[in-house]
């Protein structure tokens, strides 16, 4: 019976409700001709079924009680086991036409190749049915680089830059956040975050990002190393990063669709804009991003602000006391013999017993940290500058510490010796800086020149180099080297005499 199924309910409704309808009204009611409800209906009458015995079935199970097959269609052919054809398909060299004559010897009445071919690309489609998302409101933010940028141009007609879209999107409300900067580094990567935390005013549970590598250092396949920075960013607002499988853009089908919204409603309108600073774009932007937040949904009430601010504001978690300093990292930088490390041509101590160790450094903008192993082992302020070391007496051996101890009090008493203006010069190095260590080279140095030079050739050298408020070791040894204190100065002029024969400016005047 070629009548669709619902047609053939409706008409048995109207059946069961009014046995005395005739086939004409019936017919004028669902639009069918009128022989086609007077074959249904004697079918009806035959069964002799109760319409609350049928109207429950689904199609098929009506087709079967009532018998309403359509015999126009062909009876199905036999259907091979689509998984056999399947795991045959991933062995080497194999082709779907040699399956299917393999297949067709042992079922002849099966189908021919065409409908086999598409049966097993409908079968194959359906192993990959996408599975739909539940978010939880303060559970997921996604986040990642749009694929376009937008051009900076220099006001000094130099080569222009071209910035970097970074998109977060909150998996529950679709709350959207966009930010410009010039590079996908680490820094950028990283203040991208405060940036959208400082923008939501909270933190969610989790960060899903890509693989790049300012998030990803090493992806294997029982191994993820994240970008350290990165890590310790999360760590101080109290969230963490879930990277996702790589090449799985599925994982992050929210920023997917973040980064394709945006590139919309954004960045084409700013298509024929110029731009002249980062700061300019970011104002732009910001003002565009409020508008998209604001912008109702199509198939939800409300907006993606209201639905964040009702549902999912007061689920994340808070921001911290202060923003995160981003900090620096070098990696297994090498100790010295004498238990110092370098960074910048600066010096820094760490335990003695660590000497000709590999420790890791953490570089902030005040402070540089040693770490040996995960562990901190040294904490220094940042010196400015090069050449300079910071030691601290915790990190020497006990032999450098009783001989830092002794030293001082020999030295001090060989210049007291010499003459007052010695015992001046070493009482600056040994007392006045603020790197004792270093202080006591200098002293010694400065000695030695005494034993060369001659105390009293020294002494003279201190009180013509403290006249002039030089200190420095080289300075010193410059001056007894090119013997500068020996050289006559030059006489002062002598004061100008007035008296009445001299003339003045007036007397040339006009």
């Amino acid at each position: 019976m070629r009548i669709a199924i619902h047609l053939q309910r409706e008409i048995a409704r109207l059946h069961y409700y009014d046995p005395s309808n005739s086939d004409r009204t019936i017919a004028s009611t669902i639009g069918v001709s009128p022989s086609t409800v007077g074959n249904f209906r004697r079918k009806l009458r035959k069964q002799a079924h109760e319409l609350s015995a049928i109207e429950a079935l689904d199609d098929d199970q009506w087709r079967d009680t009532l018998g309403t097959h359509n015999r126009s269609i062909a009876q199905r052919k036999p259907l091979p086991d689509w998984q056999w054809v399947h795991t045959e398909m991933q062995r080497p060299d194999a082709t779907m036409e040699q399956l299917w004559r393999e297949w067709k010897e042992t079922c002849p009445e099966g189908v021919a190749y065409t409908q086999f071919a598409v049966g097993y690309r409908a079968w194959r489609k359906s192993l990959h049915v996408v599975m739909r998302q539940v978010h939880r409101p303060g559970d997921k933010l996604f986040v990642d680089f749009a694929g376009r940028t937008v051009e900076i141009r220099d006001p000094a007609g130099g080569p222009s830059r071209f910035a970097q879209i970074f998109i977060a999107v909150l998996g529950y409300s679709n709350y959207t956040f966009v930010h410009a900067v010039l590079t996908q580094t680490t820094g950028d990567w990283v203040q991208c975050h405060i940036e959208c935390f400082e923008f939501m005013e909270g933190v969610p549970g989790w960060v899903v990002s890509d693989n790049l590598k300012a998030a990803v250092l090493r992806r294997g396949r029982d191994e993820l190393v994240i970008n350290p920075a990165y890590r310790d960013c999360l760590r101080h607002y109290d969230t963490a990063a879930v990277p996702t499988r790589s090449r799985r853009p599925k994982d992050k089908s929210k920023a997917e669709v973040g980064v394709q919204i945006a590139q919309r409603w954004i960045l084409f309108r700013l298509r024929d804009r110029v731009f002249f600073s980062i700061d300019e774009l970011n104002n732009e932007l910001r003002r565009l991003n409020h508008a998209l937040n604001d912008h109702p949904f199509k198939r939800l009430p409300g907006c993606r602000r209201s639905r964040f601010e009702r549902d999912e504001r007061a689920t994340l978690k808070p921001l911290a006391h202060k923003p995160f300093e981003l900090c620096e990292w070098r990696y297994q930088v090498r100790v010295g013999s004498d238990h110092h490390v370098e960074y910048l041509r600066c010096f820094y101590s760490v335990p003695s017993q660590l000497a000709g160790e590999r420790v890791d450094l953490r570089i902030c903008a005040s402070t540089v940290e040693v770490f040996r192993a995960g562990r901190r082992v040294a904490l220094h302020a940042v010196l400015a500058e090069p050449g300079t070391s910071s030691t601290l007496d915790d990190h020497r051996p006990v032999a450098h510490r009783r001989v830092l101890e002794g030293e001082p009090k020999v030295l001090m008493q060989w210049a007291s010796a010499v003459g007052v203006h010695a015992q001046g010069m070493i009482d600056h190095h040994l007392n006045k800086r603020s790197d004792l260590a270093n202080g006591i080279r200098a002293a010694r140095r400065m000695r030695a020149l005494a034993r060369d030079h001659g105390e009293d050739r020294f002494e003279s050298v201190c009180q013509y180099a403290l006249a002039l408020n030089i200190t420095s070791l080289r300075s010193v040894t410059s001056i007894l080297i090119n013997q500068a204190d020996l050289r006559p100065r030059a006489a002062k002029p002598s004061p100008r005499q007035e008296h009445d024969n001299l003339r003045g400016a007036q007397y040339f005047g006009d």
